[in-house]
């Protein structure tokens, strides 16, 4: 079984499977942030559309570009793209290892007038999940530092240093005010299975203002 497949097994219930995050126009230009292993570039191009993506690992990068993805390595807080460059972006649970605020101001910046961005975050109850229920110590500890670096994030707009600020965890109102200063408006958010009375994953449909 794939990691991926795994993955979706272990969180089965919990994905909005109905997001679509790859319809879009034929011949629309699309970035990809954070491409993976390139199955949504994929999937882009196959319906027609010019897919782009950026990863910041340079083994995938290097996969990517073996099988003739246009790819290059960037981080997702400083898009290497001029203003307006895309008709759409997609960003599958990227921001969770970002500085968030940036992050969201690029993806704003790099969208056309009109465009629309589908992305998928971390909620608390990501981390909820993974700290309370049976499983490895590893992923207790994980969760743990998520959450503790999260609320650092929130009360100081700084990380933890290194290790320890690896990951946050995102929120309905933080993500609201960073569209708001960026200029998006959030479209459509789906329905997302919560763990604890918090969100799992949130998924967002944005246009660019």
């Amino acid at each position: 079984m794939s990691t991926a497949a795994a993955t979706a097994c272990e969180w089965t219930g919990y994905l909005a499977e109905d997001f679509r995050f790859g319809e879009f126009p034929r011949d629309a230009v699309v970035l990809d942030v954070g491409f993976g292993t390139g199955e949504q570039m994929r999937h882009l191009a196959s319906r027609g559309c010019r897919a782009i993506g950026i990863e910041v690992d340079h083994d995938l990068v290097r996969q990517a570009r073996a099988t003739g993805l246009l790819v290059c390595r960037s981080v997702a807080e400083a898009l290497p793209f001029e203003g307006a460059s895309f008709d759409g972006i997609v960003c599958k649970v990227v921001l969770p290892y970002t500085d968030e605020a940036l992050a969201v101001a690029e993806i704003s910046r790099v969208l056309k007038r009109g465009g629309v961005a589908r992305v998928s975050y971390h909620g608390l109850g990501y981390s909820l999940r993974y700290l309370v229920t049976p499983g490895h110590w590893k992923r207790r500890f994980y969760a743990a530092r998520v959450i503790v670096n999260t609320f650092v994030y929130r009360l100081t707009a700084r990380r933890l240093p290194g290790f320890w600020g690896d990951t946050l965890f995102q929120s309905e109102r933080r993500l609201r005010q960073y569209y708001a200063k960026a200029g998006l408006e959030l479209v459509d958010r789906p329905y997302s299975a919560s763990f604890g009375g918090a969100p799992v994953f949130i998924y967002h449909e944005l246009r660019r203002t």
